[in-house]
């Protein structure tokens, strides 16, 4: 596998996924109880399930450009996490109710991704 060009797969999807992440972030306002990158995340790990189960049919570089880049651009972890401490110094119950419900919602958009992918794409093969 050519190294160069997994290295720049990663950069032109980390590149996209990061442009439309700041896009969505600014137009897409977050509830009271959620996060405001909770879409966003939920989005990624949709993506991130479809990609899973058409892994073994689509180039090692694609796979890389979308599931480390492109997926890895999108959704955003630290974000996520400045934004559950500004609800643990506002005091707020929600920073309880906000890791757990996109814990689960973004689980059960991976299940999605993946179920989705299997159904079109004849499921990964072993």
């Amino acid at each position: 596998m050519n190294t160069t060009l997994m290295y720049a797969a990663v950069f032109i999807g980390g590149a996209a996924g990061s442009l439309l992440r700041e896009v969505f972030g600014l137009e897409i306002p977050g509830l009271p109880f959620l996060t405001a990158t909770f879409g966003i995340n939920v989005a990624a790990s949709l993506v991130l399930g479809f990609l899973y189960a058409i892994r073994h049919r689509v180039h090692a570089h694609v796979l890389h450009m979308g599931a480390v880049g492109f997926c890895g651009g999108l959704s955003t972890f630290s974000a996520f996490m400045a934004e559950i401490a500004r609800f643990a110094e506002a005091g707020s119950i929600h920073v309880l109710t906000a890791p757990a419900l996109e814990i689960v919602f973004g689980l059960g958009a991976a299940v999605l991704g993946e179920a989705v992918g299997r159904h079109f794409y004849g499921g990964a093969r072993a």
